[in-house]
């Protein structure tokens, strides 16, 4: 009887410690398929923004290209219209010259004409230039930042694409872990199933044996008094 009642409790000390082993696998087995699922989510963010950057790099770089062809233009027309600022201010110092040895009021007053049509010119082209240098300088700026935000938007999916294969290592791990620790846990429960199968067994043997002690116990005085 007290080797039953020792035997009792020593299983249920195995079963209370199987349990807690239990326990402990479940809370590693749902810790990796968190970190699983954590890093699979990651993976999934990852691959998303790094199209949509590229989609924004190709923006970004169609843009800068547009601008630097715009860029190349202004300074085409710009380099024409001093060109041709040039040519004018010759054209004026000629006229200039017309007019100091026409000879004859005629002479004069047809070159006057004709230098007063340069001069609106050349105040028309320096004008140009102005305007020109002034869009130059805003292409440029333009430009600068776009170089500023392609060289950003660049490093950033550098640095996403690195992040990609540490991720699907940690996926791998994980759902390594993940195996193992199921494994485990499923082997916990086992355990844990069999200890209380064990313990209810000895458990009803030892009831069974308390009954019939109580009543061994319980016809003893009626024995006595027979007697």
């Amino acid at each position: 009887m007290s080797s039953l009642v020792r035997l009792v409790k020593k299983l249920q000390e195995k079963k209370s410690e199987v349990t807690k082993l239990k326990r402990k696998a479940e809370r590693e087995f749902e810790k990796a398929k968190f970190l699983q699922k954590r890093s699979a989510s990651g993976l999934v963010s990852i691959e998303k923004r790094v199209v949509l950057a590229r989609e924004h790099l190709s923006d970004v770089s169609n843009i800068l290209n547009h601008k630097l062809a715009q860029q190349e233009s202004i300074q085409r027309l710009l380099v024409a219209a001093e060109e041709r600022l040039n040519r004018e201010n010759e054209a004026k110092e000629r006229t200039k010259h017309e007019i100091e040895f026409a000879e004859s009021a005629e002479e004069k007053k047809s070159a006057q004409a004709r230098l007063n049509s340069i001069l609106d010119g050349i105040n028309d082209i320096t004008f140009e230039i102005k305007q020109r240098k002034k869009m130059g300088k805003t292409v440029t700026d333009t430009i600068e930042e776009f170089k500023k935000s392609k060289s950003k938007i660049s490093i950033k999916i550098h640095k996403e694409v690195r992040e990609k294969p540490e991720l699907q290592n940690l996926i791998k791990k994980s759902k390594k872990y993940s195996e193992r620790f199921a494994t485990q846990f499923a082997s916990k429960i086992r355990l844990e199933e069999s200890a209380q199968k064990h313990l209810e067994k000895v458990t009803v043997k030892l009831d069974e044996l308390q009954k019939q002690r109580r009543k061994l116990v319980a016809q003893r005085p009626q024995q006595t008094k027979s007697c």
